[in-house]
């Protein structure tokens, strides 16, 4: 309940409820993308900073085959995570974007462009983890890359997340409108 109370609160006080149009599908929309955003994140951070370090000094299989356990267990969270992040994602842009020109005509659009760039960089990752890293894992070597491009995937939604904090502060072009 909390989380979603959290989730909520950029809608109601951001562009979502201030939206010319559809203001509970916006808001609806805006809720659901940043509960999905912190689920893959947010888990992903849980993962790099739990899952990760209790196979710093195994030797076994069994320390290694633990963190392959999680990951098997956090995949498909994040796939449904991401899946609900784009979405809302795109219907979010189509609710706030007058015409698709403006993603290259506006701040905004340019701003929004970033972040998407930033996403595709962070599921890129996010997709060679779960096809290379992680059949790999078992084995220390698969451990290691693991919390390589784990950290390497944090970093960039960190960016994610700053870019995204500049774009919530930026008129949309619809509120440029006349």
């Amino acid at each position: 309940v909390g989380a979603l109370a959290l989730a909520v609160t950029p809608a109601l006080s951001g562009h979502a409820a201030a939206a010319p149009r559809l203001v509970p599908l916006s808001i609806a929309a805006d809720t659901l993308h940043v509960a999905g955003a912190g689920g893959w994140l947010g888990s992903l951070l849980l993962l790099a900073i739990v899952g990760v370090p209790l196979t710093f000094g195994a030797t076994d299989r069994a320390g290694h085959g633990a963190l392959a356990t999680l990951v098997r267990a956090f995949s498909p969270v994040a796939l449904a995570c991401a899946a609900v992040t784009v979405a809302t994602g795109v219907l979010s842009a189509w609710l706030h974007l007058p015409d698709f020109a403006t993603l290259w005509t506006t701040r905004y659009g340019w701003l929004l462009l970033g972040k998407v760039a930033l996403v595709l960089l962070v599921a890129g990752i996010g997709a060679y983890n779960w096809r290379r890293v992680a059949p790999a894992l078992g084995e220390a070597t698969g451990s290691t890359r693991l919390r390589r491009s784990a950290r390497t995937e944090l970093a960039i939604g960190g960016l994610v997340l700053l870019v995204t904090a500049i774009l919530v502060a930026t008129p949309t072009p619809l509120g440029e409108l006349p």
